[in-house]
Formats: structure tokens, sequence, C-alpha cells
């Protein structure tokens, strides 16, 4: 009877140890899914955010602290088209190329 009361509770802690380590895998993926784009200054507004060579449209939002741009799921090793409106009323419209596009730590 120990035998099996030792085994039981032996798989509970190596399945419990295997469930914790999927689950921080998982967030892991998720963070690495996410990309920003370092701006000159704080922005006000994306006007467009696309890749640039297939012109599919990218999602993204503007940073707490808008001086950048934060990518979902962006496609590794493509190049970004980008035209924001700054908080002055600028407007700048420009490429940026993967080695300029960081993952979000």
């Amino acid at each position: 009877m120990k035998v099996l009361t030792s085994t039981i509770i032996f798989f509970v802690i190596i399945f419990s140890a295997i469930a914790g380590n999927s689950q921080t895998d998982s967030i892991k993926a998720k963070r690495n899914h996410d990309y920003q784009i370092y701006l000159k200054q704080p922005a006000k507004e994306i006007k467009l955010l696309m890749y640039e060579k297939n012109f599919l449209p990218i999602q993204g939002k503007l940073s707490e602290d808008k001086k950048s741009i934060i990518i979902n799921n962006y496609e590794q090793g493509t190049r970004v088209h980008i035209k924001v409106i700054y908080e002055d009323g600028t407007v700048d419209e420009f490429i940026k190329s993967p080695c300029f596009i960081d993952p979000v730590i």
C-alpha cells in the first residue's frame, strides 16, 4: 500500500511541475510576440502601420508614454511602413527595418 501511495504522490508532483512549466512557457511565448518601434518624439496617433512587402495591416498601439509603437504578433524579419502624427502636429512617414524592431521585455 505504501508503494502505491508513494507512486501516486510522485506522479502528482511530476504532473504539477509539468503543468507549471507549460504555463510559464506560454507566458514567455506571448511576451515574445510583442515588439516595439521607438519614435523620435511622443506621438498622438498612428495613421498607418503595415508590412512593406505585402501591404498587410499590423495590429499595434502607442505605448503608455507614447514614445514607441507596440506591435502584436510581428512577423520577424520584415520591414514595417509607418505613418504617425506627433503631439506637436507634425506628420512623419517612414519604414523601419527588422533590426530596429525590438522585442518587448
